[in-house]
């Protein structure tokens, strides 16, 4: 159960970085601060790549073990 919950977690702060460096990415392409968007796109790819495999990897573990595929939350 703790690392349903610690992944559940990690997860959610994955996501909110990602939503944060997208608005940096769009915010920096409008401006047009090229290496500041290249940078923020890769965080954001990088982030939701990151917790996407942090999800996946967890709900493997928790069919491997015979539980029940785990709710975020």
């Amino acid at each position: 159960m703790k690392l349903n919950l610690f992944s559940a977690w990690a997860t959610f702060a994955l996501v909110l970085v990602s939503i944060v460096a997208l608005a940096g990415f769009l915010v920096a392409a409008g401006s047009g601060f090229g290496g500041w968007a290249v940078l923020t796109g890769v965080i954001c790819l990088g982030s939701l790549a990151a917790a996407a495999v942090l999800l996946g990897t967890t709900r493997h573990h928790d069919h491997r073990l015979h539980r029940p595929t785990p709710s975020i939350f």
